[in-house]
């Protein structure tokens, strides 16, 4: 008798979890790169499985969240309506102002991304394992460094090789349409790939929809405190720029 009742009990939790699953809807700012003074994205031609020299913008989107389901606002480390993230997905397309459905996956973030993230992480802590702000690959300085980001987890993404470079390979860039800025911050984290601890899962997530571009954003698994950026951290952009002589950008 406990058997008969037990089935469609556990049936109602199977509909019960099904219909809690975890979604969110998210409203792409217009315009999508958002968060950033001067220039906000590096327009570059790509070459990933299937298609050859894609004209595509890369950088750091902005938009909001709303009608969460199965989730709390606290999920997201700038608020509901400071919502950043990478493009996930070359096979789909986004645009300013579009408003998707989005399930969240929580295990999306593959492990090359997150050997990718942990190495940003590292740069932007002067080249430390010991990261005050694990969040800070979602939170770049400038449009190119976010730029460069982005290539990154393109790269980890699509390149089935171990290799870590844009000039060839599954996925590739060329190279001589890249902001010397975004040049030197993905050589930069690619240096630093096999010094850097990997991410913790637990800090990103994906974005998953049928029709738009799957996103990857940052996941804190506790509320977050206030995020200010280090000075060292702020020193060592302003020494990278200096560097490079970027107070008047151009193309290489």
């Amino acid at each position: 008798m406990n058997k008969i009742k037990l089935a469609p009990l556990a049936a109602l939790l199977i509909t019960a979890g099904a219909a809690n699953a975890a979604a969110v809807t998210v409203t792409f700012d217009n315009p999508i790169f958002g968060g950033f003074g001067g220039t906000t994205s590096d327009t570059v031609r790509i070459t990933y499985p299937g298609h050859a020299d894609v004209n595509v913008a890369a950088g750091r989107f902005s938009g909001s969240a709303s009608a969460l389901d199965g989730v709390t606002p606290s999920i997201f480390i700038d608020g509901v309506n400071s919502l950043f993230m990478y493009c996930y997905d070359l096979f789909e397309g986004i645009r300013g102002g579009q408003v998707v459905r989005y399930n969240i996956n929580f295990n999306g973030p593959t492990a090359r991304t997150l050997d990718f993230l942990g190495a940003v992480n590292y740069v932007m802590h002067n080249e430390s394992n010991v990261w005050d702000d694990p969040y800070a690959w979602a939170r770049p300085f400038t449009g190119l460094q976010g730029a460069a980001i982005q290539l990154g987890i393109w790269e980890s993404l699509y390149e089935s090789r171990d290799k870590w470079n844009l000039a060839s390979g599954d996925f590739s860039v060329r190279i001589n349409d890249l902001e010397r800025e975004t040049k030197y911050w993905v050589q930069a984290f690619f240096d630093a790939i096999p010094l850097a601890n990997s991410l913790d899962k637990r800090y990103a997530m994906t974005l998953e929809a049928t029709g738009a571009q799957d996103m990857i954003t940052a996941d804190p698994p506790v509320a977050p405190a206030a995020s200010v950026p280090e000075p060292a951290s702020l020193a060592l952009l302003a020494t990278a720029l200096a560097g490079l002589g970027l107070g008047r950008r151009r193309r290489t």
